[in-house]
């Protein structure tokens, strides 16, 4: 009878190989191990009619696959053939238990040094702890009062680092404060530079305002000038004319004057 691959029995029912292992296993699928090619034993598949039909259709699909429609009547009536199998099967299913028998067998006589090393070595571990268990014993009381030297001596540290940790925090909030107290005179000093920045420029306004008006007036004045120099000139000469005229006065006044006395005290002739 002939058998497939349980390649071409996933490949034809759309399966995995694994999902065809295990059908064989339960019995849902009849098959037989053989030595392929290679020498190494593999499953092969007595096909049931839903695989021939699904081979037969892969092969209209795939030329290259055989098609076995032919062979439908021999897996039909093939029930002696299969217990044939069946008995065949079992007498390999005997043999590989007699030698996984005998594989244990040896397994068990190569390990058997081994576990006897790892037994004694077990023993020597176990002496090992009992003698630590005792010298724990001996030991308890010294452990207990370094245990307890040890946890005084954390509960210091601890403190220690919580009264770090409080002058620390006490440091950055005197820290903060001092920059905010900062922040807040700059801020004055800011508003006060801005307000001096600000008079400076009007009094920068004022300033030049001034020096134009002055520099109008200036102006004016230079306009003014030959005028008041052509005045300062007249009046200079209507000075010196009202100096001669005067002079003149004066001198006929002190003639008349003169005049007068002689006449007076001068004797007749």
């Amino acid at each position: 009878m002939k058998n497939v691959t349980v390649r071409e029995v996933a490949q034809a029912l759309g399966l995995t190989k694994r999902a065809i292992m295990y059908r064989l296993e339960d019995g849902r699928l009849k098959g037989v191990r053989v030595k392929n090619e290679n020498g190494q034993t593999e499953w092969r598949v007595y096909p049931t009619k839903e695989i021939i039909d699904a081979l037969n259709k892969l092969a209209e699909t795939n030329p290259t696959t055989e098609a076995i429609a032919s062979e439908v009547d021999e897996v039909i009536d093939a029930d002696i053939e299969l217990d044939d199998d069946v008995e065949a099967m079992k007498t390999a299913q005997e043999w590989e238990e007699r030698q996984k028998a005998q594989m244990k067998a040896m397994a068990e006589e190569f390990m058997r040094p081994l576990l006897e090393r790892f037994d004694a070595q077990s023993r020597a571990l176990a002496n090992k702890e009992r003698e630590i268990e005792e010298l724990k014993i001996k030991l308890l009381p010294d452990l207990q009062k370094r245990a307890e030297e040890e946890r005084q001596a954390a509960e210091a540290k601890e403190l220690e680092v919580i009264a770090l940790q409080k002058q620390l925090d006490a440091v950055r909030e005197a820290e903060e404060l001092k920059q905010a107290k900062i922040a807040s005179e700059n801020q004055v000093l800011k508003s006060q530079m801005q307000e001096i920045e600000a008079r400076a420029e009007e009094a920068r306004r004022a300033k030049e305002a001034e020096l134009e008006a002055a520099a109008e007036k200036v102006v004016v004045l230079e306009s003014k000038v030959p005028d008041l120099e052509s005045k300062l000139a007249q009046e200079i000469a209507d000075k010196a004319k009202l100096e001669e005229e005067k002079a003149a006065l004066q001198a006929a006044l002190d003639a008349k004057s003169k005049s007068w006395w002689q006449k007076l005290f001068s004797s007749p002739e």
